[in-house]
């Protein structure tokens, strides 16, 4: 691309492509700080702020796969699943070999149900030997896996990236949960318990509510009734506040 720049603006007299050749630099320039920005806000959870960088960073560079990888960021952040996808699917048809946006893309497709798609997508990532986060696309396979009740297959992806973040909070409580809906609950204590470690500074009360599940299942209700009053003891805003509460008022009934 650069080459045919230099190679047009030669056609020109030499002051426009002086003035031209400096105003395409300026813009790139531009760009390339309004995505750095956007990037950070995206790490900030600022997704207005970020949305606001990166729409100028594609106005000045719309040639750049990077800004609709961020973009696309920003809006599965937002939910706006269709959104994110085009633009993850803009970042892949500008450079094919970029992996991380196809990963990117994998992972929004697996939110809009397009399991088959998602796979065939996780399946060119992990055959890029030179992608320096499979964890994160042994996740979306794991994900994909889980979300077609195919646990075993998830369980065998969550450790797949556990043997490489061994601390992976998503992964250690899906993998735990994998192995729960398999209904193992011995070896899902275990597990929940190990992701109860990773997780709890993130405030993410999943793998806290399936372990007292898990617990329950195996009639010791004592550690569930316990595990249950840790959520609503730790987790004040947690997903699982109101149906550990619940969980607990029936244990202390003797059900």
């Amino acid at each position: 691309m650069r080459k045919w720049i230099i190679a047009l603006c030669a056609l020109t007299s030499f002051s426009t492509l002086l003035t031209g050749c400096a105003s395409w630099n300026q813009d790139k320039d531009k760009a390339e700080l309004y995505i750095r920005m956007g990037s950070s806000l995206i790490e900030e959870g600022n997704y207005p702020g970020a949305l606001t960088a990166l729409l100028k960073a594609k106005e000045m560079d719309p040639s750049n796969p990077l800004v609709y990888n961020e973009l696309g960021q920003v809006y599965f952040m937002r939910e706006r699943y269709e959104t994110a996808e085009q633009q993850f699917r803009k970042a892949v048809s500008l450079q094919k070999e970029y992996t991380d946006a196809r990963n990117n893309l994998a992972r929004v497709l697996i939110e809009e149900g397009k399991y088959a798609e998602a796979e065939k997508e996780i399946n060119t990532v992990l055959a890029d030997l030179t992608y320096g986060s499979t964890d994160r696309a042994y996740v979306n396979l794991g994900l994909a896996k889980f979300n077609q009740k195919q646990y075993p297959q998830a369980e065998d992806a969550f450790f797949k990236v556990l043997k490489i973040k061994p601390d992976d909070c998503v992964a250690s409580d899906y993998y735990g949960r994998s192995i729960f809906e398999q209904k193992d609950y011995g070896r899902a204590v275990e597990a929940l318990d190990r992701a109860i470690g990773f997780c709890q500074k993130n405030l993410f009360d999943e793998p806290h509510f399936y372990s007292a599940l898990a617990y329950y299942r195996l009639g010791d209700k004592s550690k569930s009734a316990a595990r249950f009053s840790e959520i609503i003891k730790y987790y004040p805003e947690g997903k699982y506040r109101e149906k550990a509460k619940g969980m607990l008022d029936l244990i202390r009934k003797g059900n």
